[in-house]
């Protein structure tokens, strides 16, 4: 049996909960922004997932374990029902329990993930290679050796070259006594990568579609290819009712490229759903 994780969250507002989930290497804090502007209609619960942000750290990280996680959250924050919006990996963690839980769900919310295997796609040896590289560089830094995030950024910047991404890491660095620590379980996100990747795939839940017992929402990057017109087709065949938005000129960091025109797209679909 999965071991009880009592996950960190941050909490902004009043009224029906929205549920946010980020993705890899990142934590509740990127979303405090976009948190700011939902809670003023909505209580926004804004998570930290296991092994990151401030969060315990766990031996494990599949998204089975990370389902159990959120029930659990449900149930200390005494949650019957939410809105629940997830990206990149929190993305597929959103749809793994909503599938799990769907009478825990009033909309689902995907941002530039698809419900696919993602070591299995056209773009599959660019994305691995990508979070492999990110990976190795954490776990292969010996963080006793540095006494300032500047020394730190210098030798990061030697295999991780985009300014975004490698600032994106970096917020995962924190004071430890007189040295440094990532945030992140970086062992353990390395180990478990494959899995991160093919998880939650459509094939897991061939015996339970089509899921339409709740709204469903995906916001892709126009830029990004993590979610390509070719997966259209299975995302309709899960959820046949979703609606796949686009913000042009974002990568698959979207929400922190355009906060604003994300907010936007986000509230429109809960008003066009339930007039809210």
């Amino acid at each position: 049996m999965s071991e009880i994780m009592n996950l960190y969250y941050r909490e902004k507002g009043k009224g029906i909960p929205i549920i946010i989930l980020h993705g890899l290497y990142g934590c509740s804090d990127n979303w405090m922004y976009i948190a700011g502007i939902l809670s003023e209609k909505y209580r926004v619960i804004a998570v930290d997932c296991r092994n990151h942000g401030n969060s315990p750290h766990s031996n494990t990280h599949t998204y089975s374990e990370m389902v159990t996680d959120l029930a659990w959250l449900f149930n200390d924050l005494d949650i019957e029902k939410a809105h629940v919006l997830g990206h990149s990996m929190g993305g597929k963690l959103a749809m793994a329990f909503a599938a799990d839980y769907p009478e825990k769900i009033i909309s689902l919310t995907v941002v530039d993930i698809a419900p696919k295997n993602y070591l299995d796609s056209p773009a599959s040896e660019i994305h691995y290679a990508m979070h492999k590289n990110i990976l190795d560089t954490l776990y292969n830094l010996d963080l006793k050796e540095y006494s300032s995030r500047k020394e730190i950024e210098k030798e990061i910047e030697k295999t991780i070259s985009d300014n975004f991404i490698r600032g994106f890491i970096l917020k995962n660095l924190k004071r430890a006594g007189k040295g440094y620590e990532w945030k992140i379980n970086v062992p353990v996100l390395r180990a478990n990568l494959d899995h991160i990747l093919h998880g939650v795939d459509i094939s897991e839940y061939e015996d339970r579609l089509p899921m339409t017992n709740y709204p469903v929402l995906f916001i892709r990057g126009g830029l990004s290819d993590y979610i390509r017109e070719s997966d259209f087709q299975d995302i309709r065949k899960m959820y046949p009712q979703a609606i796949i938005s686009t913000i042009e000129n974002t990568t698959h960091y979207l929400p922190s490229e355009k906060p604003d025109e994300f907010a936007s797209v986000y509230l429109n679909f809960l008003k066009e759903c339930y007039q809210i």
